[in-house]
């Protein structure tokens, strides 16, 4: 029970508890390390939870992902969930988040706790994960510079490019975060809410807007033989961000800022690498 015991002294002379703890990634993860996403999803918010309620926490926040829904051709709603099959690549880690949040529908219910889940779209910004293990946005933006620094004549991506992603920039989810966590009628929302983005778009358009922020101008190949994942994932209602959120274009540009003053030998050009 060490997690417990860990969680509960981090939670001393608490109030609020925003929890972003977690193991995550895209399709490759999913497909090799489920069980560990899982089983790790299960081991936070078994001590977390128990641990603000020993602790006498607040106002609790943790982060879920667009996973737990089932498999729509529209924009999924708070009240979708458990409508449906899994999508299969990520149903190992859905259906643990999903218990994360019947426990905090339980918790709420039984001992008057205000403990929510909040459900962003596909978040993405700086100190993203740019390995083979990240999500998609972050695959693109390396696999696109580090065709750029090779001089490559093309990048490949996972399946056809048709299937549709919603995106929302880190620093709007953290800003609408404190938001929800501030408001008077957060014990109303419990235990799920959405916070949406923009509407999903085509991942051969998003690919292109990519390549033209990185500055790589070679071909852009889709592998169809790879696994792509969900059709189309996008949620919608719960909580309505004040002003628009960062435009993808906007994002993609702090995100490859960051990316090449931050990761080693990411700023090299193709002259340098080549040395």
């Amino acid at each position: 029970m060490w997690e417990f015991d860990a969680a509960r002294t981090a939670m001393r002379d608490v109030e609020y508890v925003f929890c972003a703890a977690g193991t995550g990634g895209g399709i490759k993860k999913n497909l090799e390390s489920s069980w560990r996403l899982s089983l790790d999803t299960m081991h936070i918010l078994g001590s977390v939870l128990p641990a603000a309620l020993d602790r006498g926490v607040r106002r609790l926040i943790w982060f879920a992902c667009a996973c737990i829904y089932p498999v729509l051709d529209r924009p999924a709603t708070e009240q979708d969930l458990w409508g449906g099959p899994l999508e299969p690549t990520s149903r190992a880690f859905a259906a643990a988040t999903l218990a994360g949040i019947e426990l905090t529908r339980a918790y709420n219910a039984q001992h008057g706790t205000e403990f929510l889940a909040l459900c962003p779209p596909t978040l993405y910004g700086p100190g993203d994960t740019f390995s083979e293990d990240g999500h998609v946005l972050a695959a693109m933006i390396r696999k696109c510079h580090e065709a750029k620094v090779a001089g490559a004549p093309e990048v490949t991506f996972w399946g056809s490019g048709h299937q549709r992603r919603q995106f929302l920039y880190v620093e709007d989810l953290a800003r609408a975060a404190v938001e929800i966590m501030q408001s008077s009628a957060f014990a109303e929302w419990g235990p799920l809410l959405n916070v949406a983005g923009h509407p999903a778009r085509r991942l051969d358009d998003v690919a292109e807007s990519v390549a033209d922020v990185v500055g790589y101008t070679g071909r852009i190949r889709w592998d169809t033989t790879k696994p792509e994942g969900a059709p189309r994932k996008e949620i919608t209602g719960g909580w309505a961000l004040p002003g628009l959120p960062t435009m993808l274009r906007d994002g993609v540009k702090r995100t490859y800022e960051w990316y090449q003053a931050n990761l080693p030998g990411a700023g090299k050009t193709a002259e340098q690498a080549r040395l």
